[in-house]
């Protein structure tokens, strides 16, 4: 008959077992990672409709791209590593599996949660204001349209552009600059707010700021969809803009960078509403979209930047596919913006093909040399700490002085 002591061994020795079986279909987190577990069969799924995020091992960018067209809502890119952050419904994860992808998925979800300290549609507003009225002989706050909810009088949100011009001559060099096409990427009205600021409030006491209002023509857009950045905000996983017409009723709205004129509801896109990727009705159908489509034809741009997040790159058309573009300024100015941010520069289409999306039109139609930039890294999401801000500012804000000073001479070294 076995000891006491040597049942006690046996019983150690067989929950040391156990663990290291269950820990095989585990990736091993760092400290302060979210633990994962691996393989498509490790999860389930309560019902056709649920999603859930994964890392996705794609491989190839012809198989990512699959996945967009199929309308999964891709997080993040980390090109290098060829992984992706997605969310995945039981018919997307099928589909993942039939690619050949490896995939994880966190044991426990993200939670979205937004600072105080990052601004509401409100607040922005009256910052935007308070700015106006500091440099009224050179800035003005021109309302270049108005959001969904405004078009259906249930809330009185314009989209806001605050001009800078010293001369009011029109024949300057063009920059505009815009954030917030996805409401929650809560980063993006940030940045382009603080380089409103930084431009009027440093005004006359700063040589290089002072030479840039002076001798360009300056449009910033901070927020593109002012209706869903409300709810945003407040911490809700919100991409879309507000319309719960034409868009979905679980995952309300039309993706307004899907819905440019453009290639529209060609590639890495859906046409299905409930979709985070939903491409809307037709082209220009959402007044957002409409309201940058009628400020960029009536003021075109040299250099049109467009914030994002977050895979730390500078990217320029095509997006939506994969050929060169026929103006190789594109790419010089692009690698330039890249080398000062510290992000990876390359052309849209490398990370996957997508169509319907503003650089794409903003280049094709008005010759804008266009750049989505994604801010932030691999691990800080949606909404970073906001104690992340000054970190992402002193990335952005050399590149976009530098776009500043390169659109008299785009591509020039």
């Amino acid at each position: 008959m076995p000891s006491f002591r040597s049942l006690l061994s046996t019983t150690a020795v067989f929950a040391a077992s156990l663990s290291l079986l269950a820990a095989c279909g585990r990736a091993l987190a760092p400290t302060g990672q979210p633990e994962m577990v691996r393989g498509f069969q490790a999860v389930s799924f309560t019902s056709p409709e649920q999603a859930r995020e994964a890392v996705l091992f794609y491989g190839d960018r012809d198989r990512l791209t699959r996945l967009a067209s199929a309308g999964v809502d891709i997080w993040s890119v980390d090109r290098a590593a060829k992984r992706a952050k997605v969310k995945l419904n039981q018919a997307q994860a099928r589909l993942a599996e039939q690619l050949g992808m490896q995939v994880e998925w966190p044991l426990r979800q993200s939670l979205l949660r937004a600072d105080k300290g990052y601004r509401n549609y409100d607040q922005i507003t009256a910052r935007l204001k308070e700015l106006v009225a500091k440099h009224p002989e050179f800035a003005t706050l021109v309302d270049i349209g108005d959001s969904w909810e405004k078009t259906q009088g249930i809330a009185p949100r314009e989209i806001w552009a605050l001009h800078l011009n010293t001369g009011g001559r029109a024949d300057k060099p063009n920059v505009t600059i815009a954030g917030c096409h996805h409401a929650r990427e809560l980063v993006t009205p940030e940045l382009t707010l603080m380089m409103a600021e930084e431009l009027v409030e440093k005004y006359g006491s700063d040589p290089e700021v002072t030479e840039a209002v002076n001798t360009r023509d300056i449009w910033i857009i901070p927020l593109v969809n002012p209706d869903a950045h409300m709810r945003a905000v407040t911490g809700v996983d919100w991409r879309k803009n507000a319309n719960n017409v034409s868009g979905g009723r679980r995952r309300v709205g039309v993706d307004l960078n899907r819905n440019y004129d453009i290639a529209w509801g060609t590639v890495g896109d859906s046409g299905n509403p409930e979709s985070d990727t939903f491409r809307g009705s037709k082209a220009f159908s959402e007044p957002e979209t409409q309201a940058v489509r009628d400020q960029l034809l009536r003021h075109k741009p040299v250099v049109y930047m467009t914030f994002h997040s977050y895979s730390n790159a500078v990217m320029w058309p095509w997006d939506h596919k994969d050929e060169p573009p026929p103006d190789p300024r594109l790419a010089a100015l692009g690698k330039q913006l890249g080398k000062l941010s510290g992000y990876q520069a390359y052309q849209g289409c490398d990370m996957y093909l997508n169509s319907g999306d503003d650089v794409d039109w903003a280049f094709a139609t008005v010759g804008a040399l266009s750049y989505t930039i994604e801010v932030g890294g691999w691990s800080d999401g949606f909404m970073p700490a906001y104690s992340k801000i000054p970190k992402f500012w002193k990335e952005n804000r050399p590149m976009m002085m530098h776009a500043l000073k390169a659109a008299a001479n785009p591509g020039r070294p």
